[in-house]
């Protein structure tokens, strides 16, 4: 197996990886309702579940004189994209989350990587907050927003080779920010980029007699 096709294989046994952590964490507990490590409780995906099965047999309907209030769906987003990142280069990658809005995360690289994974507040008398600072090529996990604003990571190519970066999120975020110098050669007209792929919202609640 030469060189690139070895590059390859691994490349993709990662993305299977990757898709195999979002079925468990993300699709699982928001479509089938099924929570086998827990992050569907915590990010709040069960609820997604709960929304599309209707409401429970205990419930009762609202009497003649109620009226239904009007609740602004939730969305879980799922994004998948791959970045490159230059010898000597280094830019940041964020997520904008609401406080207490959850979402899973996974990513891989080809090169070891200098990383910190924090996030900054929208509130800037608030500090910006440290979760992971390491080195490596792989990292995944789950995020509680402590607070609102953006939170994601910061990586630095210390090789002398390009580097990629193939990242897959789920959750509550509303966009995707990228941040790079001036300087990068990878250029982008806007630092926010919409996030891409599959963005499901939250069933609104049924209203018996609607």
């Amino acid at each position: 197996m030469t060189h690139s096709s070895r590059q390859i294989a691994i490349a993709s046994l990662c993305a299977f990886a990757v898709a195999a952590i979002v079925l468990v964490t993300a699709v699982l507990p928001a479509e089938f309702g099924i929570d086998p490590v827990g992050t569907g409780k915590a990010l709040g995906l069960l609820a997604l579940y709960d929304a599309d099965a209707g409401p429970s047999k205990s419930s009762k309907p609202p009497g003649p004189a109620s009226t239904a209030t009007a609740v602004r769906p939730r969305e879980y987003r799922v994004d998948a994209r791959t970045l490159p990142l230059g010898p000597g280069q280094a830019f940041e990658f964020k997520y904008r989350l609401d406080k207490g809005s959850g979402m899973v995360y996974a990513w891989s690289a080809n090169a070891p990587l200098k990383y910190e994974f924090h996030g900054e507040p929208s509130d800037r008398a608030l500090q910006v907050q440290s979760y992971e600072k390491s080195e490596g090529d792989y990292a995944s996990g789950t995020l509680t927003a402590p607070f609102a604003g953006i939170h994601g990571w910061y990586w630095e190519n210390t090789g002398n080779a390009p580097a990629t970066i193939t990242i897959t999120s789920a959750g509550f975020f509303t966009t995707a920010e990228e941040f790079r110098s001036v300087f990068d050669p990878v250029k982008h007209k806007d630092r926010v980029v919409q996030t891409t792929h599959e963005t499901r919202p939250a069933p609104r609640p049924s209203v018996p007699g609607s």
